[in-house]
């Protein structure tokens, strides 16, 4: 059963006074894949996320595994190489591995990535030409010893003209070429955050969502931990490693460690949205990126049988505990798309929904924006007077894997294993199958068992969780009412649901997704 009622009770009673190998703060795509691998490392671990699990930057993510070459692209011309080596060396580096963890994820999780084919149109005022591009190419292949095919493909003007959306280009008349490659995606990164929580408690890892770290104090050489389930109730627990991972409130937790010398600052907030919208059949399982005004990365990516347009980039100083699409963000992307691609005409009318998450990108008082490279910054903050405690910043999900190995590499120093090693298994409940019939004609990927499954063991709590971070769905199609209610019903048993909560959980749907994804009137096929 999942954690509901006195399931929940017993397990926040149970922990009280526990002294635990490692405890974990935060239950995004950092968090999850640690208490994985610690878990398999033979480590006593618990972690502990105080909304859902991959309730936040992990779900509104680019959702891209990139294969490394966009990091070998020159800011604005080559010159900058020149002028900035360490930051084409950073580069290099940075393309290097995303080769390579590239090849590892498609071989450790090949049911959650699918590849992509991304269009790089080349212009008389791009930073770099086509000829550098084929180079690129080579350079990556040789410094990573990529398996993965780019299916590289470099196509001159007038041929160009007759691929998907180049015709729509603002500087279609300065076109030089058009480079295409094979990228990949996640399918929704939710799903590799779960199936990572469910294989850590499988080893014997605790994992508690809804229940809030809601004090951090040093006592002696541990670090206790105070947690608040709510109506669940609460306990207090030791360990002898700390690690906060838990993403934009980084500095917060930080801070109230110990408030009069709370560590430096560690991320800078960067809100990101996405519009996601249905183009012509043309259009299909092909995508395009380009530079907006700013010369940040601009994208319209194919997602299932629609697309989406993004990211914005805008520092955030809001309540990073209710980001939402806004009048304003839709407003920019929109322009932007439209001054990248006029032939798209892109306006309100078009929009099927949107999303907005808030990305901890490593502080850097340089730069506005933050550090982009590289990703994955593991923190040690025993130099600050926080000894075995670490954080992790701008930690990109297709780097997850390989961060977490490191982690455990951080705690074997610091810890010894309490157990025995398991073996990792990846994708979890994914590699399996069944008999029920597809919950909606529309997605036949999702069944009726599958919602039942995530309400019964997956640690769901509601509607959102369930059609969008356990199934997907909600991501691919829009749900109608009557579905909706349909999902709440097949939950309703394992979570104890009378009729009146039924309504509830449908009304609680409707008002998450109109304000988190700007569900409107159009409608849209699936």
């Amino acid at each position: 059963m999942t954690d509901t009622g006195d399931a929940t009770n017993n397990r926040i009673a149970a922990l009280d006074g526990r002294n635990l190998d490692v405890i974990i703060i935060g239950g995004g795509i950092s968090g999850s894949s640690a208490v994985q691998y610690l878990a398999a490392a033979g480590f006593d671990v618990l972690l502990v996320e105080k909304n859902d699990f991959a309730s936040a930057a992990t779900s509104r993510s680019s959702r891209l595994l990139h294969s490394g070459l966009r990091y070998l692209a020159p800011p604005k011309s080559v010159w900058d190489f020149l002028k900035k080596p360490g930051a084409f060396l950073a580069g290099i580096d940075t393309a290097r591995k995303s080769a390579i963890v590239g090849d590892e994820l498609l071989e450790n999780l090949p049911n959650q990535i699918q590849p992509t084919r991304l269009l790089l149109p080349i212009v008389e005022s791009a930073a770099f030409r086509g000829w550098q591009i084929d180079l690129g190419a080579r350079f990556l292949k040789w410094i990573s010893g990529r398996k993965t095919p780019l299916n590289y493909e470099h196509t001159p003007p007038d041929e160009a003209r007759q691929l998907p959306f180049v015709r729509w280009l603002r500087e279609g008349n300065q076109l030089e070429s058009v480079v295409g490659i094979d990228d990949h995606q996640f399918h929704w990164p939710e799903r590799i955050c779960i199936d990572s929580i469910l294989d850590a408690e499988r080893m014997g890892a605790t994992v508690l969502n809804y229940t809030t770290a809601d004090s951090v104090t040093r006592v002696g050489d541990l670090w206790q931990v105070g947690l608040d389930g709510g109506a669940a109730g609460r306990a207090t627990v030791t360990g002898k490693v700390l690690l906060n991972f838990s993403g934009v409130w980084t500095d917060r937790i930080n801070g109230s460690v110990a408030p009069d010398k709370a560590p430096k600052r560690q991320i800078v907030a960067v809100k990101g949205v996405s519009l996601a919208v249905q183009l012509p059949e043309e259009c299909r399982g092909v995508g395009i990126a380009g530079l907006n005004s700013e010369g940040d990365a601009i994208m319209c990516v194919p997602w299932g049988k629609l697309h989406y347009i993004g990211p914005t980039e805008t520092v955030y100083e809001g309540d990073i505990d209710d980001v939402k699409p806004e009048p304003e963000d839709v407003d920019e992307l929109i322009h932007e798309i439209n001054r990248f691609m006029p032939g798209i005409n892109m306006d309100r009318s078009k929009i099927l929904h949107a999303w907005a998450g808030v990305r901890p990108i490593t502080y850097d008082p340089e730069r506005a924006k933050g550090q982009r490279m590289p990703f994955s910054v593991i923190h040690d903050l025993e130099p600050e007077g926080f000894p075995n405690m670490l954080t992790v910043t701008w930690n990109a999900i297709m780097y997850h894997q390989p961060t977490a190995r490191q982690i455990v590499k951080e705690v074997r120093r610091r810890n010894r294993p309490s157990g025995a090693a398991q073996t990792l298994q990846f994708e979890g409940s994914q590699g399996r199958t069944d008999d029920s019939p597809p919950f909606m004609e529309a997605w036949p990927d999702v069944s009726r068992a599958d919602i039942v499954r995530a309400a019964e063991s997956e640690h769901a709590r509601d509607l959102v969780g369930i059609l969008f971070r356990r199934t997907g769905l909600g991501w691919y199609v829009r749900i109608p009412d009557d579905k909706v209610r349909e999902a709440a019903e097949l939950a309703a048993p394992a979570l104890g649901w009378d009729g009146a909560a039924i309504e509830r959980a449908v009304e609680d749907y409707r008002t998450y997704v109109r304000e988190h994804h700007m569900i409107g009137d159009t409608e849209w096929s699936a």
